[in-house]
C-alpha cells in the first residue's frame, strides 16, 4: 500500500436527507434542556473515490424520552486516489482525516438544525460542541 504525506480530499456535495418534528400538546420553556442521540455513517465508493459522511441526530429531553425531532445530511468528501488507502479490503486512512471529516460533519449538521427548526419549539435545541474523537467505531 503505498500512501501519501499530505492526503487530498474535498468537500464535494452536502445534501439534506430527512428532517421531522412531532406534534405535542405541552410547551418546551426555552430552559428546557435537550439531549441528543448521534450517530455518523460512513459509506465508502472507491472506484468513484469519494466517502460520504451521514451524521443522524435525534433530539430528545431530560425529562422524556420521546423523540421530539430527527434530522439527518450527506456530506459528500472527495479523495484523489482512495484506491491507495485499501488495507485488506478495507478503507484504512489515517485518524486525523476521519476526525476532520467527522468534526465537518458534526458542524454542518448543527447548522442545518438551526435553519431547520428556526421558529419551532426546537429552536433553541442547540447541538453542544462535540469532540469527534469521543464516537465510538462500529463496523
Amino acid at each position: 500500500m503505498e500512501q501519501e504525506k499530505n492526503i487530498s480530499f474535498r468537500l464535494k456535495n452536502i445534501e439534506f436527507l430527512e428532517s421531522s418534528i412531532i406534534g405535542i400538546d405541552y410547551t418546551i420553556s426555552t430552559n428546557t434542556i435537550f439531549k441528543f442521540n448521534i450517530n455518523i455513517e460512513h459509506l465508502v465508493n472507491i472506484d468513484e473515490n469519494w466517502i460520504a459522511i451521514k451524521p443522524n441526530v435525534e433530539i430528545f429531553t431530560e425529562e422524556s424520552n420521546i423523540i421530539l425531532g430527527k434530522i439527518s445530511s450527506s456530506l459528500i468528501f472527495e479523495f484523489e486516489n482512495l484506491a491507495n488507502y485499501i488495507v485488506e479490503k478495507e478503507v484504512k486512512l489515517p485518524s486525523d482525516i476521519i476526525i476532520a471529516m467527522n468534526s465537518i460533519s458534526i458542524s454542518t449538521i448543527r447548522g442545518i438544525m438551526f435553519s431547520t427548526f428556526k421558529g419551532t419549539y426546537l429552536h433553541n435545541a442547540f447541538l453542544p460542541v462535540i469532540d469527534p474523537k469521543a464516537f465510538n467505531i462500529e463496523k
